[in-house]
């Protein structure tokens, strides 16, 4: 049934009463005596038609029927029932602490804290429960991605904040989170009308009264909402206004929360190098706070971010690895973030043609989007290329179909758009070329319709330049290529330059061109190769096949078999086979031989090479990379290294190994002031001084371009140590004997033992971090084996296991007599190690009060020994590991932060076994053959006892296989085979 007051407000107090009521007082002078603002009484007056328009509701709406049954406002100065009602002083004593928790973004105490005081009812007045509720949503919206728990906790509180009940400072604070959740990327509440009303109300109250950090929510506000309905007028308007705002606030999170947005900003206007700087600086900034939702955000967009960069599938499967650990310690719901994560995820896993993977990770974003009520687009180029890969045209069209007749109130007509371009990405699978280049025409003629929106238009310009040329449409195909080269140029992306580069030799193919084409292959295949792409590197080396088939290579009839039976092994369609005119060009040489053999090393060989080195949208460290694996293609064996030279004449190595004497060397600078090296051993052909000579000089101009265009000062984002490339068997140093307990078959477990050894000449503490069980103290003593100080000491010392009375003597040594019970003198584990490695198990565990002084070990070499009047100078690496937060206890002040960060210098992690199952078969064959009695036959694993292992979920990591291999071989007597029976695997 109706409510009558409700029918009521609509009737008798419509648009026409409420001017009548006004009479010739202006909306600001009738505002202020009703003890609202003039937005409100503009919209009262609105046609109940106009989507802003509202009406008077509660005591508001009752006074005005009063009045206008009494005649109207005549001698009326103000409603005294409406005037705001300040809080009082107890209120604010009590809520600002829970505000400084919000504001250091200390989510789970500032809820605690606001929850105990809403519980407890010492907050009387509306403006102290509105701020509470302000605080609250903030929380949720910001802490945990939940966008209609933050509404839902601050709607009760917009009414007020309508009639004018609250101070003004926390009415302020109220529209301008309400503007932001109105503005949030949830279809269920995506509203930009109530949010532009928000921010108008929260402008009319800082009039006068400037809030930087309102003001900066505000703009937010805007922005946000320019990007989720992507719109390209409103994107225009309210561009750079969030950076102008941000220079004045002060507050950690809410400065995170601007930078973030920024970040976008920049992406979407093509400056890539400075959003990868800007997402890598907030998932930082945001670990170091704390902010598990910005951290989780940031390293799922940087993760694409570096995609786009050419990083190696395995280096974006750890950002997003970890924005997922950051989301599950923060306990966020799976929001929007969530989505932009998996594609990240989809992406690699696409790249290292894990496509059922692929396929799985995309199924459960889309479910996300459908319980967001989000337009489906955010995944269709992702989509669109798995299924590209593996040619599947029904899933494509049944996709087209979906975005086509997508209803959502999100984007409907971009998602139109992109359902055009998965529309000709399904006729491209099906073969109809040239049905698909008109597609690929539509669909990016709409999105500039629609704005420019550029992620649509680059993969619309790409496609269709292939689609052209398979169509052998090389007049159109040329001119959509020059459109294409524009675009890069304006929004760099190097993998996207790789891939323009093959389509850009299929044209080539067809003029005949077959050298250059070569050229353009052989670059874009050294990108692919380089950047761990599986999928694209082997559909070029089909092509380069084809090519030298028709060139009559007397190999090229097994180079196209193998390439053939490469892409069906992968799951992958084979191409088009592109027919070249009759007379080919002069061959340069054979694509068995490698992608830089030549008949010699003239103007022909520098091609290829200054192709790969001027890729758009390459970074620094993937120039030096590229140099190195230039060299060793034209010069193998040669053993090539990069290393800088300072003025002193010092010496610090890049990349390359440097295991071999440099016979040849040349000097260049990088146009930032740094003078490079680089170095080849061997003899080298009568031209090769000059080309090593030409290369060096091409890699400066590359690095200054580079460092002009912000690209220089970007660096591997990955978890510490770095992520190299995939190490060859050859290069691979056999560290098997050195580290008899060092088990590594998975790549992760091998990345990490090679990095261990490129440790091994720094003196530089290391932290070990990891999961109980997972084999931190194997890591540690890996590094000693492996240092230079493998012949001094090795002491270990659990910090967990002294009792805490105990402790400084134990660590830093004793004189007899210092202390009652000091009989003798005692020297410590750290003098006990000098000349060697202390390993510091569980350093979490340190007592606060002893903290300092390792921290002055640690800068200094120094131990003050109980009973010492001086310094006793030591030689000691340290090697810490904790399977705890330091991180954590820092802001719970139970660790040091000046020793966290001393630490802190290299860490380590070792994976859980559960993220490594390829190591867990190599290491219950070696713990089989360890606890083997001596001279007895090692028993066999069974089959049965092989599944058992693989499908446990490991919790205890490697120690808990252990203990069930021990446990298998504890009962006499020993078994030839060990079946599933004898591991008694706890369930």
């Amino acid at each position: 049934m109706e409510n009558l007051e409700e029918k009521g407000t609509r009737t008798d107090l419509g648009p026409d009463a409420i001017r009548a009521l006004r009479g010739a007082h202006s909306r600001a002078a009738f505002a202020r005596m009703l003890g609202v603002t003039p937005l409100t009484v503009y919209r009262w007056e609105l046609p109940e038609s106009a989507p802003q328009a509202r009406r008077p509701r509660g005591r508001v709406a009752q006074s005005l029927r009063q009045l206008l049954e009494g005649g109207g406002l005549s001698g009326v100065s103000r409603l005294p029932s409406l005037s705001r009602q300040e809080m009082s002083t107890e209120e604010t004593a009590r809520l600002q602490p829970c505000l400084e928790l919000l504001k250091r973004a200390e989510w789970r105490a500032a809820e605690e804290a606001l929850l105990s005081l809403l519980a407890s009812g010492v907050l009387r007045s509306p403006g102290a429960r509105a701020l509470a509720a302000v605080g609250l949503s903030h929380l949720q919206r910001w802490g945990r991605e939940d966008s209609r728990g933050a509404l839902a906790t601050l709607l009760p509180h917009l009414g007020e904040a309508e009639m004018g009940l609250l101070p003004e400072w926390v009415e302020l604070q109220v529209h301008a989170l309400a503007a932001n959740l109105y503005a949030s990327p949830d279809g269920k509440l995506l509203d930009a009308g109530r949010s532009d009303a928000h921010v108008a109300r929260a402008e009319v109250l800082m009039l006068g009264r400037p809030d930087p950090d309102a003001t900066c929510l505000v703009r937010m506000a805007q922005m946000w909402s320019a990007f989720y309905l992507g719109d390209a007028e409103r994107l225009a308007r309210y561009s750079g206004r969030v950076a102008e705002a941000l220079t004045e606030v002060n507050i950690p999170a809410l400065r995170l929360l601007a930078e973030d947005l920024c970040a976008h900003e920049e992406s979407l206007r093509g400056e890539a190098t400075q959003a990868t700087r800007r997402f890598r600086d907030v998932a930082q900034g945001s670990a170091r706070l704390g902010y598990a939702f910005l951290e989780a955000r940031n390293l799922a967009f940087l993760a694409q971010r570096r995609l786009e960069e050419a990083c190696e599938p395995e280096e974006a499967l750890l950002l997003v690895r970890r924005a997922r650990e950051a989301a599950y310690g923060g306990r966020m719901a799976r929001g929007f973030s969530f989505i932009f994560a998996a594609r990240a995820e989809a992406e690699a896993l696409l790249r290292l043609a894990r496509f059922t993977e692929a396929e799985a990770v995309l199924d459960e974003a889309d479910a996300v989007v459908a319980e967001l009520s989000w337009t489906p687009l955010n995944l269709a180029i992702t989509r669109a290329k798995l299924w590209l890969t593996t040619n599947k045209p029904g899933e494509l069209r049944r996709l087209a179909a979906k975005l086509a007749t997508h209803d959502g109130p999100v984007q409907r007509a971009l998602t139109s758009a992109y359902a055009l371009f998965v529309e000709a990405a399904a006729d491209l699978s099906d073969g109809l070329t040239q049905r698909a280049a008109e597609g690929f025409a539509s669909a990016g003629l709409r999105g500039m319709e629609l704005g420019g929106w550029p992620y649509l238009r680059r993969e619309c310009l790409l496609y269709e330049t292939a689609a052209r040329a398979y169509a052998g449409q090389r007049e159109e195909g040329r001119a959509v290529l020059r459109r294409t080269r524009t675009f890069l140029e304006r929004m760099p992306s190097a993998w996207h330059s790789a891939l323009l580069h093959r389509f850009e030799g299929v044209l080539l193919m067809l003029d005949g061109r077959t050298r250059e084409a070569r050229e353009l292959l052989e670059a874009s295949l050294g990108t692919f190769r380089l950047s761990g792409d599986v999928c694209m590197a082997a559909s070029t080396r089909i092509l380069l096949a084809r090519l030298a088939r028709h060139e009559g290579d007397p190999a090229a009839a097994e180079l196209v078999s193998a390439s053939e039976a490469e892409l069906r092994r992968l799951g992958m369609p084979l191409p088009p086979d592109i027919s070249p005119p009759a007379t080919p060009s002069r061959r340069v040489g054979s694509v068995a031989q490698g992608a830089f053999a030549s008949t010699g090393l003239g103007a022909e060989a520098l091609v290829v090479p200054f192709e790969r080195l001027s890729v758009r949208g390459i970074g620094a460290p993937r120039i030096q990379r590229e140099l190195m694996g230039v060299l060793e293609g034209l010069f193998p064996g040669s053993a090539p290294r990069l290393e800088e030279v300072d003025s002193q004449g010092r010496i610090t190595l890049l990349a390359g190994t440097g295991s071999l004497p440099a016979t040849d060397e040349v000097e260049f600078g990088d146009g930032c002031g740094r003078r490079l090296r680089v170095g080849v051993a061997g003899p080298l052909p009568a031209d090769g001084r000059a080309l090593l000579t030409a290369l060096s000089r091409l890699s400066g101009f590359a690095l200054e371009v580079a460092a002009l265009r912000g690209f220089a000062a970007v660096e591997e984002v990955v978890e510490s140590p770095p992520l190299h490339a995939p190490v060859s068997s050859a290069e691979e140093p056999d560290l098997d004997a050195e580290l008899p307990g060092f088990i590594a078959a998975s790549p992760s477990m091998k990345r990490l033992r090679a990095e261990l050894a490129r440790l091994s000449a720094s003196r530089s503490t290391v932290i070990v971090t990891g999961e109980s069980g997972a084999g931190k103290e194997v890591v540690a003593r890996a590094l000693h084996v492996l240092s230079m100080r493998a012949q001094r000491p090795y002491v270990a010392f659990n910090c967990a296991a002294v009792p805490r009375e105990l402790f400084e003597g134990q660590l830093f040594g004793y004189r007899r007599g210092a202390f009652t019970g000091a009989a003798s003198d005692h020297p410590g584990v750290l003098r006990a190690a000098h000349g060697g490695t202390l390993f510091l198990d569980e350093i979490g565990e340190l007592p606060l009060d002893v903290q300092p002084k390792l921290l002055r070990v640690l800068e200094n070499g120094e131990v003050f020994p109980l009973g010492e009047t001086r310094p006793v100078e030591v030689d000691v690496r340290v090697v810490a590991a904790t399977h705890r937060d330091l991180s954590q206890l820092v802001r719970e002040g139970r660790f040091r932060e000046d020793l966290y960060y001393r630490l802190h210098v290299v860490p380590v992690r070792v994976p859980p076994l559960r993220e490594r199952r390829e190591d867990v078969l190599a290491l219950a064959r070696h713990f089989v053959r360890q606890l083997t009695p001596e001279g007895q036959q090692p028993p066999q694993l069974g089959p049965d006892a092989l599944a058992a292992l693989m499908s446990h979920a490991w919790p205890g990591n490697v120690r808990e296989l252990r203990n069930v291999i021990e446990r298998s071989m504890a009962y006499g007597p020993l078994p030839a085979v060990l079946g599933a029976e004898q591991m008694r695997i706890a369930g």
